[in-house]
């Protein structure tokens, strides 16, 4: 079966805790075969106490179905209870295996595809993995369990209604293959549009401030409809494929058990089997196809776990960021490096996503201590850089490094360590000032986030609040301000003292006072360490020690403020054009 070579190539992932699954295996298993007992104790109950009338059997054969009962209903409630534990674990094991591949893949891909695929995966698709796991093929195996044993019973109380079992289970079993096409097209399609309904409601939820500010509600209810009208169709045919797999099911069923009941009750005229065996065989028949039928039923989750486990086995086969493993090997490295030489080099670097070209031929040299302003034109290629220097975009060509080590070979941790990164859209997360800027130093101390804080010019504010440091954060901040969200993953940078700080339009949503204070904090808290910033107001980066001219994804010169001033019209020209638009703020 597909679903279980599927199992088996995701179970290498995660810690399968064979000890408690056998344990809850056998568990149920035992409740099964208690339960079992219960036809043939009602047969001597007709056929002894009814019929014979033999009352001091009575009470022995009620007090001990009591009693198996009760054992079975706690053997199996332990044992589903285990299964549920496994589950939930499981789900968990399935969406850490999928966050740490998500971790690996390239950023681009990630913002390309958008968040709904990978929701869909982390939620419904493990979700559906880990139930196949630790409940359908549980199921299965129990109903299979149940089959033969009840098969094995049918044939011990009489071999004719045992053939009369044996050739009616094939036919059951034959029964989902009818279907199975239809159901496996409507499981695949129902995920398909669910994923991409997910991420229209992801879309529309982050878009709540532009569908009520434009009145788009009706808007969005028709878009609602359109693409939800493809999805209740196939529904519809998912639901009416699984009823006619299960109900021909129950039809053939029922047509055995009169068959049973007729052939019987012949016997027992005859004198061949007795009323309470004919009554225990129909049960035990009753019992080796029911569970047919309910595999039956599950047909569709079986397939819907075959599409789950599909997708997350694919994802985890999809191009993941190369990086060496190799700590030891950068440290000694980094020992050698000579202060005049480059912390950051770059020769002909080329980097393009999509077949587009982003950047091209690009060189740098940045050495420790530095402070490099990169400045062009939207589009130019400065994010694209800084995301590069970061690993998180290929390199089509050329080469990048950090310590005279090529950027490939950096390990990601060492890279996280090394280098901290805040852009112009700051993502804050649920929690508390302290929590969030201690992101950027787990193990830091109350006075280290409070240091920082100040050290971006939030002292007064911090010192403001009721709870200080320990004040909660609303979702993403939305109390705060721009400025003091981005002030606030500036703290989350410099607390963990990174050898390098990538500032992308980081000041955006402050004024021109308050972002030259924030700057000059920085360079002092950074002070011997390197910094590469790109701004769109350029009068924050004159005393920048470098400046880089970008446009069209290359550099096209470089120099400090007053010598490009003299010689790149280009510079000069977006200088002049900055300074109009300040003087513009200024004075509305």
């Amino acid at each position: 079966m597909q679903s279980i070579r599927m199992y088996r190539r995701l179970i290498q992932y995660m810690n399968p805790r064979r000890g408690l699954t056998v344990l809850a295996f056998l568990l149920n298993l035992l409740g099964l075969a208690l339960g079992l007992i219960q036809p043939f104790l009602v047969s001597r109950f007709i056929d002894q106490v009814l019929i014979d009338k033999k009352m001091d059997l009575l009470l022995p054969i009620l007090s001990l179905s009591i009693g198996l009962s009760l054992a079975a209903a706690a053997f199996t409630v332990i044992g589903f209870s285990i299964f549920r534990y496994l589950e939930a674990r499981t789900t968990l094991d399935l969406r850490n295996v999928v966050l740490r591949h998500i971790r690996k893949i390239p950023i681009p891909e990630i913002e390309k595809t958008g968040p709904g695929k990978y929701m869909a995966l982390m939620g419904m698709d493990t979700a559906t993995a880990s139930k196949f796991m630790n409940v359908t093929v549980i199921d299965l195996c129990i109903l299979w369990s149940q089959m033969l044993l009840s098969f094995v019973i049918v044939f011990m109380l009489d071999w004719r209604l045992g053939v009369i079992a044996a050739i009616s289970i094939p036919v059951v079993m034959a029964i989902p293959r009818l279907y199975s096409k239809p159901i496996r097209w409507a499981v695949g399609n129902l995920r398909t549009h669910n994923e991409e309904i997910g991420s229209y409601l992801y879309e529309s939820i982050q878009g709540s401030r532009e569908i009520r500010s434009f009145g788009l509600e009706a808007w969005e209810e028709q878009r609602n409809e359109i693409i939800y009208k493809d999805l209740i169709k196939v529904s519809v045919k998912e639901g009416m494929f699984r009823q006619l797999s299960g109900q021909t099911g129950t039809f053939v069923i029922a047509l055995f058990v009169v068959l049973v009941y007729g052939f019987g009750s012949g016997q027992a005229m005859s004198g061949a089997l007795s009323v309470g065996l004919i009554i225990a065989s129909a049960n035990y028949i009753n019992a080796a196809l029911n569970p047919i039928q309910r595999m039956n039923y599950l047909v569709s989750d079986l397939l819907g776990s075959e599409v789950a486990m599909g997708r997350i086995e694919a994802f985890l086969h999809t191009p993941a960021e190369t990086a060496s493993t190799i700590e030891s090997d950068i440290a000694v490295v980094e020992e050698s490096v000579r202060e005049h030489e480059p912390l950051i080099e770059s020769k002909d670097l080329s980097v393009s996503y999509d077949g587009v070209p982003i950047l091209t031929g690009l060189n740098l040299a940045i050495r420790q201590g530095q402070m490099a302003a990169f400045v062009g034109k939207s589009g130019s290629g400065k994010s694209t850089l800084f995301k590069t220097v970061q690993g998180f975009m290929p390199i089509a060509s050329g080469n990048l490094s950090i310590n005279r080590i090529p950027l490939e070979q950096w390990p990601r941790n060492e890279i996280a360590r090394k280098i901290s990164y805040v852009s112009q859209e700051t993502f804050l997360f649920k929690g508390t000032l302290f929590e969030n800027v201690a992101l950027g130093k787990l193990d830091a101390a109350e006075d280290e986030v409070y240091r920082a804080l100040c050290e971006v010019d939030l002292k007064s504010f911090v010192d403001s609040l009721p709870h200080g440091i320990h004040t909660q954060i609303d979702n993403q901040g939305s109390r705060l301000s721009g400025g003091q969200r981005q002030r606030l993953a500036i703290a989350r940078a410099l607390i963990g003292s990174p050898d390098i700080l990538i500032l992308d339009e980081p000041t955006s949503a402050l004024d021109r006072q308050t972002e030259l204070q924030v700057l000059s904090n920085i360079r002092k808290a950074m002070k011997g360490k390197t910094i590469l910033i790109s701004t769109h107001r350029l009068e924050s980066i004159r005393s920048a020690d470098l400046i880089y001219v970008l446009e069209h994804g290359t550099v096209r010169d470089s120099g400090g403020h007053d010598e490009l001033m003299k010689r790149s019209k280009l510079y000069a020209q977006m200088v002049k054009t900055s300074e109009l638009l300040e003087k513009v703020a200024q004075t509305g």
